[in-house]
């Protein structure tokens, strides 16, 4: 289980503007917004490059409240840069009725572990001796001369005593700067939720009006369902914003556009490119929760049931909670117990079980933006206090 307890990102920009000033990039950035997933930055554009400046000893990066249809991060420091990596984009459901009020939470946050490769030298077979303290290459099979070889304590043996591995994992980062491009590109004004498709804009003045289907009628933007704060509406061939949404969207002024612009057909409508919560910064590591941790799920939906068997609902969001118990060293515990009292009822970003076979998803499945809801309760395993089981329950916010 890993936490990040110390964010150390000094700086942010992008190559485009904001949608307005309430989603400002500082609200990834500064206290308090920046821990309100709900209060997210949202970009002007249909694509642009965030970057962020993160101080030396980063470990691990974070991001939650992701709407974008495509997105990738970029790691470089003094000493080299990472390739491309993808961003999770693909929503927890292909059902569209996910799009339903669940604007906040249909695509899973990640979590990224980060660490900088030692250098080292090559060696070849048969090898003469010495001592051996980094590898970058190697062969599979070392044949050894009857020199005497030492290895660092990172470097081992295989069981069949030809093979060396590196058992470390890197050093923390040093200064770094992240680059995360972000892209929609997707069509959506024709896969409405239910209704009809999303087919003209009518103004009926300045900036205001609101969305019509191809006979006229107003579009019930709740009921259709893929029109956000800060959708891109292609209208007469130039991009407008939707700035505000009054209700359900279908009076003749409940939708208020980033220009005016007189009624034409809309061509394509996308999804604003946004972020909630994003972190890069050094990290509490502990073990991992006991086997039969508990994954469940807090549903904000409302349900009624009514007089004679009938039922009413509406879907809201949904979160992940986790009931962990683990055994702790005494020295985790201790820096566990130190976090605690230092965040206390204040959300944090962690990863909540690590070591998954490649395909259970853990840096999806694990991760979140949590609090945790009641104080830890701590037990002593060992008469002399080495070990200690610690038991606590957080909750996901979006």
């Amino acid at each position: 289980m890993r936490i990040i307890q110390d964010d150390l990102t000094t700086s942010m920009s992008c190559t485009e503007s904001v949608l307005s000033s309430t989603y400002a990039i500082s609200n990834l950035l500064i206290f308090p917004n920046w821990n309100i997933p709900s209060l997210p930055w949202i970009s002007d554009s249909k694509s642009c490059f965030l970057t962020c400046t993160v101080a030396s000893g980063m470990e691990s990066f974070f991001i939650s409240n992701l709407m974008a249809d495509s997105a990738t991060i970029q790691i470089s420091t003094s000493t080299g840069e990472s390739g491309q990596i993808d961003i999770n984009t693909t929503h927890y459901s292909n059902l569209i009725e996910i799009a339903r009020n669940n604007e906040l939470g249909t695509i899973s946050p990640e979590w990224f572990n980060f660490s900088e490769a030692s250098g080292g030298t090559t060696i070849s077979s048969p090898y003469s001796g010495g001592t051996i303290s980094v590898v970058t290459f190697a062969p599979t099979t070392l044949i050894l001369d009857d020199s005497d070889v030492t290895l660092e304590a990172d470097l081992i043996l295989s069981a069949s005593s030809n093979v060396i591995t590196r058992t470390k994992t890197g050093s923390t980062l040093g200064a770094s700067t992240i680059v995360i491009s972000l892209e929609s590109t997707v069509d959506r004004k024709g896969s409405p939720f239910s209704g009809n498709a999303l087919y003209q804009w009518d103004q009926s003045s300045g900036v205001s009006g609101r969305f019509e289907d191809s006979s006229g009628n107003g579009i019930n933007l709740t009921n259709h369902g893929q029109v956000y704060i800060g959708s891109i509406a292609t209208i007469g061939g130039v991009d407008y914003q939707v700035t505000k949404i009054i209700g359900d969207g279908d009076g003749t002024t409940d939708v208020e556009l980033s220009g005016s612009v007189s009624d034409a057909t809309v061509t394509a409508l996308v999804n604003p490119i946004k972020i909630g919560i994003l972190r890069a910064g050094s990290v509490l590591d502990i073990e991992n929760p006991r086997i039969g941790m508990e994954r469940s799920f807090k549903d904000y939906s409302e349900r009624v049931t009514l007089q004679g068997g009938g039922y009413r609902q509406n879907p809201r969001n949904i979160v992940k909670q986790f009931n962990i118990s683990g055994m702790f060293t005494d020295t985790n515990m201790k820096n566990f117990e130190g976090f605690y009292r230092a965040f206390r009822s204040q959300p944090f970003p962690a990863i909540i079980a690590e070591g998954f076979e490649s395909d259970r998803d853990e840096n999806t499945r694990m991760a979140g933006f949590f609090f945790i809801r009641n104080p830890p309760q701590i037990s002593y395993a060992t008469s002399e206090g080495s070990y200690s089981s610690v038991s606590f329950n957080v909750t996901e916010i979006i």
